[in-house]
This record gives structure tokens, sequence and C-alpha cells, in this order.
């Protein structure tokens, strides 16, 4: 089966967040709210259902993690990654991967404790709760 389009926009969106989260400890801001920006441009384009689908994608993504955020546990971009997850492909796929991406931030925790390392980045384990979500095919 072959990979949609916006499969393929969230998975090269991931895959650059998660090479500027390893390298730099940062997602750029044009990254995240591109991300968002076009997914909600895209889903105008297929009507208004596909844009309500979108736009509370959005908001789920962005608030489901913004008490962490607000306490200092997790970045904004963090949120606004999780926010252009939602628009790309909707609240229950949003949801789904923020319940794959703390079970895959729990082991990605462990290892740094093991490693006396404080903090990681946390992209990485958003990647693979995504991953994770779509493979399931649970959306």
């Amino acid at each position: 089966m072959p990979a949609s389009i916006d499969t393929l926009v969230v998975g090269a969106m991931l895959l650059v967040a998660t090479f500027t989260d390893l390298r730099r400890r940062e997602v750029p801001c044009w990254l995240t709210f591109g991300g968002i920006t076009a997914g909600v441009v895209v889903a105008w384009t297929n009507g208004m259902h596909a844009l309500f689908v979108s736009m509370l994608g959005t908001m789920v993504g962005g608030l489901i993690v913004i008490p962490l955020v607000l306490v200092g546990a997790f970045g904004a971009a963090d949120a606004l990654l999780l926010a252009a997850i939602g628009a790309w492909h909707g609240p229950l796929f949003v949801l789904w991967t923020a319940w794959w991406t703390s079970l895959a931030g729990a082991g990605l925790a462990l290892i740094a404790w093991r490693r006396g390392e404080m903090t990681f980045p946390y992209v990485p384990a958003i990647t693979i709760g995504a991953i994770l979500a779509a493979t399931m095919q649970i959306w």
C-alpha cells in the first residue's frame, strides 16, 4: 500500500525534527509552524469537514502536553510538533501518537537515567510514537 502524501509530509517533518533535536536540542519554528499551517491549508482545500478535523487535531495535539510545557518538563516545540501531527492526521491519531510517545519516552528516560543523564531530547519519542500509531493502524 503506497504511503499517502500526508504520511510522507509528517514523516519528513519528524525526520528533520528528530535530527535537529538530537543535534542541537531544538526544533526550528519554521518546521512546526509550517507543518501546522500546511496541514490546515491542505485540509481547507478538502472541505469544511476536513478543515474541522485538522483544526481539532491541531488543538488536541498542542494542548495535550501544555501542562508539562508550563512546568518546564517539555519544550514548546514538543507541543507544536504534536499540533502539526494533529493538523495532518486529526485528533484520534494524535491521541494515539501521544499514548505511544509516553511509552517510548519512558523507555528513553530509563536509558538516559541508566547513562547518568538528567535530560534527553524528547522528539525521538514523539517520532517513535507516531510510527507506532501509524503501524498499529489505530487511526
